[in-house]
């Protein structure tokens, strides 16, 4: 029988071989699935040479329905297998591969429907399939190095409502393959109302939370403390798969704010530390950062990068309830009732309008600076898109430490400058052993001596008699573009006390070319004055 008037165009085949001859990875197929691909290879090549007459309709037909069957049940177990494993105790590349493993199953079972049992509609599906998705399901290799042709499929919420380790995988995944695409590709693969559901799960958990968390940390466990992250996504993925490992129930993060801005995945960054959160909202705690406010998502580049990603139609709601999502991080953590970690520092006794003040206190201004106490940062209203000057939540997000004893206020409008003096005060004050801050990186301490220029990821900025301050920043060659060569930290802490920090370096890693989201332009040309844009994105006025 003559299957050619049936297939239509031979080239199609002919990329079949090609694809099976140079791109597949055959060593990591099993034996029967190996067998499969060969039978494939032999119809495309008996076309291809104009053999078809070997090729029956029985043939077709056996082919198609043990494929079919085969490769759905073998897809099913591995996601089975898949759902018992501790991803914990693999390696890096490994863990990867298993991760692109469950991602061609979970498509192949998605996929399974059922067909026309003729000979026609059979070669026609099989057509079909094999051209749009063969690469996805069977080619081998990194992410980055797939073709432009390939696609993969749009990441749905989970039927069931709640996340798993196996949907924060599948996740990350699918980032990565987004991430060596045009930005304007994103909206693709992570759909605008996943993003929505995603962010209300997270932040309903977070509204919850005190503005200073408290963590009783089990005593096998260790707690991964990181600083400012800014939009480096492939940096956060290597933090997890290379360096400190992912969350458990024996290793639990603190997250000391700025996850947006400066770089080009601050979205992705985002989302994947908010679904980590919905997983193991007892093991993962996300504090704000200075650049999780409107004013600073505006002039440093997140504001754009929405507008990029998402395009006219969808970038302001999906802006705004990310902003929605700010409000709601706390803003300190406690842990083990020694370590006290925050985004930017210390903060002022005040009775302004976001505080409310206690019995006998009047509900005004101080005159002169002195510390705040934990007592008032407790009733501090956090729930504010952007913060007011010369107030406690702006010190608690823009304060930074200094050489020089005392309490004043910071050149940079916000926050205030603090000596070792009050860090001696506000630890003996609490009980306390030990501060870990964020918020500078290598660009705030250009000119600094090389104990405090934070080349290193960390620096010791205050040595007390009841403890010590560190300034920890997680961003290795930050910032993206022109670069410091900086390699980023995180801190380990390990029982009995977690009071001694074990600080990591983590270099940078491979990532795509850089999109600069037009860092300041929207400063002078917010959403609100209609930028000019059509459904692909970010039009230049000229």
């Amino acid at each position: 029988m003559d299957l050619l008037p049936l297939i239509g165009d031979v080239d199609e085949f002919k990329e079949i071989m090609g694809i099976i001859n140079k791109e597949m990875d055959l060593v990591s197929l099993s034996d029967e699935n190996l067998r499969r691909v060969f039978m494939i290879f032999e119809i495309a090549g008996g076309v291809v040479n104009g053999r078809t007459k070997q090729v029956t309709e029985a043939d077709a037909e056996q082919l198609w329905c043990s494929s079919v069957d085969g490769v759905v049940a073998v897809a099913k177990q591995v996601i089975d297998y898949a759902c018992e494993m501790n991803f914990q105790d693999l390696d890096g590349p490994l863990k990867q591969a298993v991760v692109e493993i469950l991602r061609s199953a979970c498509n192949i079972v998605s996929k399974q429907r059922v067909f026309d049992s003729s000979l026609q509609g059979l070669l026609e599906e099989l057509q079909v399939e094999v051209g749009s998705t063969m690469r996805e399901r069977l080619v081998g290799g990194k992410l980055e190095n797939l073709t432009k042709e390939q696609d993969t499929l749009p990441l749905s919420w989970p039927r069931n409502g709640r996340i798993s380790l196996e949907w924060i995988q599948l996740l990350i995944s699918t980032f990565k393959w987004s991430s060596w695409k045009d930005p304007k590709e994103f909206r693709n693969v992570m759909p605008v109302t996943v993003v929505k559901k995603l962010i209300s799960a997270a932040s309903k958990i977070m509204r919850e939370e005190r503005n200073c968390v408290k963590l009783r940390v089990r005593e096998d466990s260790e707690v991964i403390v990181v600083g400012d992250i800014l939009g480096q996504f492939h940096d956060l993925v290597a933090l997890f798969e290379e360096n400190a490992g992912f969350p458990s129930d024996h290793r639990y993060f603190v997250f000391n704010g700025n996850y947006v801005d400066k770089g080009s995945w601050g979205l992705e960054v985002l989302l994947v530390l908010l679904a980590w959160k919905v997983l193991m909202p007892h093991r993962v705690y996300l504090l704000r950062g200075n650049h999780e406010t409107k004013n600073c998502t505006l002039a440093y580049g997140f504001w754009a990068e929405l507008c990029t990603k998402f395009g006219k139609k969808d970038c302001k709601l999906v802006f705004d309830k990310c902003l929605e999502c700010f409000r709601t991080l706390p803003l300190a953590t406690i842990i083990a009732q020694g370590v006290y970690t925050t985004h930017g520092g210390l903060f002022r006794r005040t009775c302004s309008a976001s505080t409310q003040c206690s019995t006998g206190e009047k509900r005004q201004k101080l005159d002169t600076l002195s510390l705040g106490s934990l007592r008032e940062f407790a009733k501090v209203n956090r729930f504010l898109e952007d913060v007011p000057e010369n107030d406690l939540l702006s010190d608690v997000l823009w304060s930074d430490p200094s050489s020089e004893a005392g309490l004043r206020e910071n050149t940079k409008k916000f926050g205030l400058l603090w000596g070792p003096d009050c860090t001696e005060e506000f630890l003996k004050e609490n009980h306390l052993k030990l501060i870990i801050r964020s918020h500078e990186g290598p660009d705030a301490r250009t000119g600094a001596d090389d104990a405090r220029n934070m080349l290193n990821g960390y620096s010791k900025d205050h040595d007390t008699v009841s403890g010590e301050l560190y300034t920890l920043f997680t961003a290795p060659n930050y910032p993206q573009v022109d670069g410091f060569d900086n390699v980023g930290a995180y801190a380990v802490l390990k029982p009995p006390l977690f009071d001694s920090p074990l600080f990591l370096q983590l270099k940078a890693a491979e990532k795509p070319e850089v999109w600069n989201f037009d860092v300041f332009y929207f400063l002078f040309f917010p959403p609100s004055e209609g930028i000019n844009m059509d459904d692909n994105g970010i039009q230049r006025r000229t």
